[in-house]
């Protein structure tokens, strides 16, 4: 008799995972001017020190007031300032995340352009992107369907691979999961890297 598989431990795939962050910035926003943990904590069942480590992060960006309350009860916050509907990715002492900014980077450019090579999209982007990762995005996103191939690379005559979009689903970037697998958060689809389901 086979025993049974051990639980894997570590971070779930982002297709499966849920975002806490996000759950508490659209709570946040229903309620700018009052802002509480206790409020934030039965808006989203997350635990109370995830909370609270996430509000001081906001406020230390200047994103929210922390607002405190007489005789040593627990104080609020207040929204300040307002980014949109996607919840600021920063860090403890208030500096931005710039993980994930890559490939936002890459499939703006790839959306807006829709006939590409690689250059095209590290010029096209805001912030410096590496000739391997622009390569190695191009790859995984043509492996997965979303790319075909207008003309092929021919090193001898120092010829780059030419690209089309031929599935743009949307505002947000598709995720190159370590799975072997590529996650599209606009459809929720899962596609993996050698084809589409």
């Amino acid at each position: 008799m086979r025993s049974p598989a051990k639980p894997v431990i570590g971070r779930r795939p982002a297709h499966q995972a849920f975002d806490g962050r996000q759950a508490m910035w659209v709570a946040m926003k229903r309620a700018p001017d009052m802002i509480l943990v206790s409020n934030l904590v039965n808006a989203t069942s997350l635990n109370r020190s995830t909370v609270a480590r996430y509000l001081k992060s906001l406020t230390e960006a200047g994103h929210l007031e922390h607002v405190p309350a007489p005789n040593g009860l627990p104080g609020s916050w207040k929204l300040i300032r307002d980014t949109g509907y996607h919840a600021p990715r920063v860090r403890p002492d208030g500096s931005k995340v710039t993980q994930g900014e890559v490939i936002s980077q890459l499939w703006l450019a790839m959306c807006s352009l829709r006939d590409f090579d690689f250059r095209d999209l590290m010029q096209n982007a805001s912030i410096d992107i590496s000739e391997a990762t622009a390569k190695d995005y191009c790859k995984r996103l043509l492996s997965a369907g979303y790319l075909r191939v207008l003309s092929k690379a021919d090193p001898a005559q120092a010829r780059i691979a030419r690209y089309r979009l031929i599935r743009p689903s949307g505002p947000i970037a598709p995720q190159v999961q370590r799975v072997h697998q590529v996650y599209d958060p606009n459809t929720g689809a899962v596609y993996p890297v050698g084809g589409a389901p």
